[in-house]
């Protein structure tokens, strides 16, 4: 299993030993993603599936709390009304309450495991500004070395509004990847960009280094995006 469907709670069989194995396999696969520091999609998947699934179980709650219950007595101590609920649950509720009960936690430590892996390479990469620092730095240029070759990953970005977590993020786009050395520098090829994109005349432009060898799209891409939405102010 590579992902989790996002409708995974209520497609296919509704059986909580189903469930029980369709969660087992995601949450393998989710432990192969961390072991290889590869952090998206797993990570940014694993909280929306949370989400819903608390919003889910929260929903219940406040539907079984609005339904009729019995006056049972008094408790002389607080004074307060004692109830008796008279609804039972059905079947399906039951199975619902044992999946949710099984996913939620599992959910959580999942996330608690990537994020501290997350910070951990955060801790291992580094994003310094080409030249000068321009007062605008909503959108430009990210420059990626290559830890074992001669290479620059370059890509475009611009600060967005928000993402399926209510969370700002950067859209970046992958533009080349370029090699550098003597006669082709990061500040050289923060001249070429300007040269080839008029509408960026003086972009923001970064470099990200990392100490350790990294999967670039799956986890040094979102890393570095982190760092920039500090740097401009936004995370």
């Amino acid at each position: 299993m590579s992902e989790l469907d996002k409708n995974w709670l209520t497609e296919g069989i509704f059986d909580f030993e189903y469930k029980k194995y369709v969660l087992m396999g995601y949450f393998q696969h989710v432990r192969d993603q961390f072991t290889h520091n590869r952090l998206h999609p797993c990570l940014p998947e694993l909280k929306s599936h949370l989400d819903a699934c608390v919003s889910i179980q929260t929903s219940k709650s406040k539907i079984r709390t609005s339904l009729p219950k019995t006056l049972t007595g008094i408790d002389v101590k607080t004074w307060q009304l004692e109830y008796e609920e008279t609804h039972q649950d059905d079947s399906y509720m039951s199975d619902l309450n044992y999946i949710l009960d099984f996913a939620i936690p599992r959910f959580s430590r999942s996330i608690a495991e990537g994020s501290e892996r997350f910070s951990e390479v955060e801790e291992n990469v580094k994003v310094s500004p080409v030249g000068i620092v321009p007062l605008r730095l909503q959108e430009g240029y990210l420059l990626f070395l290559h830890r074992f070759q001669p290479l620059v990953s370059v890509f475009q970005y611009q600060l967005a509004l928000y993402n399926a977590l209510k969370e700002r993020y950067l859209k970046t786009q992958f533009i080349e990847t370029v090699r550098i050395g003597v006669g082709n520098t990061v500040s050289q090829i923060k001249v070429d960009l300007t040269k080839r994109n008029r509408a960026l005349p003086n972009p923001a432009t970064y470099v990200v280094e990392s100490k350790y060898e990294y999967p670039l799209q799956e986890t040094l891409l979102p890393v570095a995006e982190r760092l920039m939405l500090r740097e401009i102010n936004v995370a």
